[in-house]
């Protein structure tokens, strides 16, 4: 099978090396960011009803302590709202803001470079086509009609593989390429209600401590 593997892309002609090149990048991509969302999902309303539990009981180091085994992004905004509580809550609002958008560029680093394989694979392949189909030309040009056919059919193969080569590539890559890319915007609209309901939190603790000291 590693053979036929092998052979089918040897065939390819002189595109096939960077189309291999291409899908080891794609791949590889695909692989760190299944492994980034796998390892950051959480149960952000769940997390954030036993935090807001342990804010109305004035623990808020305990709350920032059970917040330390969480790799979320709402468990993120929630331990930075922690750490500002007793600030303005505009001041939190901005700095909740500045680590949202940090989030947002973590998903999304790598992600353009799935973008550019599956823009530039079709071409590659396109070229290689066009590579092969040059040198069958070349092989009936210097034979003077008497070409070998064998050496005619490698030319056309290799265009054909290359083609094929660069779709193969190319497919896949933009259907994860499109995943991340919702999945990202679902988590940013998810941080969004986050911050509301974290806003809410620190609010009403904040409103509460005024009162109290009233």
């Amino acid at each position: 099978m590693y053979n036929q593997i092998y052979n089918f892309i040897s065939l390819g002609g002189p595109m096939a090396i960077p189309l291999i090149i291409c899908s080891i990048f794609s791949l590889a991509v695909i692989i760190e960011k299944a492994v980034f969302f796998f390892r950051r999902k959480d149960n952000s309303l769940r997390l954030l009803k036993r935090i807001e539990l342990k804010v109305e009981n004035d623990d808020i180091l305990g709350a920032l302590n059970e917040l330390k085994g969480e790799k979320g992004a709402s468990a993120k905004l929630l331990s930075t709202a922690l750490s500002h509580y007793e600030e303005n809550p505009e001041r939190i609002r901005e700095v909740l803001q500045v680590v949202g958008e940090d989030e947002i560029q973590k998903m999304e680093k790598h992600l353009p470079v799935l973008d550019v394989v599956a823009m530039i694979s079709p071409l590659l392949g396109l070229l290689g086509t066009v590579i092969g189909i040059i040198s069958s030309f070349n092989i009936l040009g210097t034979a003077a009609g008497a070409a070998n056919a064998a050496q005619i059919s490698s030319g056309i193969a290799a265009a054909l593989i290359s083609t094929a080569l660069g779709l193969i590539i190319a497919i896949p890559t933009a259907i994860f390429y499109s995943y991340y890319i919702n999945k990202v915007e679902d988590k940013s609209h998810e941080m969004n209600l986050s911050m509301i309901d974290i806003m809410d939190v620190i609010t009403d603790r904040s409103e509460d401590n005024v009162q109290t000291y009233t």
